[in-house]
């Protein structure tokens, strides 16, 4: 899975007040602002030359963009299990035994059509 550095950007551009136009120029991308509207809903990702344009706007690196991203994604993780943990500490061990063997089955099915995908 890939780094969602979208909405870092985002963030960074509402934080310093700039709108997708003002990025575009700031960083000389030649690119319309609905380059930037499509990096920031997930449609398109940057090069690395425009990330590095992008990040020098703010002041940053193209990696501290990335490392930013990555950490949003980490807190997410924490944030999805503890709450998939409280759901489940909540059940009765009939339904625990039930949610698990669902997420199983969940879990073959996953590995079954990447299976599909990769061609194996």
């Amino acid at each position: 899975m890939g780094v969602k550095i979208g909405p870092v950007i985002r963030r960074l551009r509402e934080r310093h007040r700039l709108t997708q136009q003002d990025l575009v120029d700031y960083a000389r991308l030649d690119r319309s602002s609905s380059y930037i509207s499509a990096v920031e809903g997930g449609r398109t990702s940057p090069t690395l030359a425009e990330l590095e344009a992008i990040a020098q706007v703010f002041r940053t690196t193209a990696i501290g963009l990335i490392q930013e991203a990555q950490e949003d994604a980490s807190d997410l993780s924490v944030k999805e299990k503890l709450t998939a943990e409280a759901l489940f500490e909540q059940l009765s061990p009939e339904s625990r035994s039930l949610a698990l063997d669902f997420m199983a089955m969940l879990r073959e099915r996953e590995r079954r059509q990447e299976q599909t995908r990769d061609g194996k």
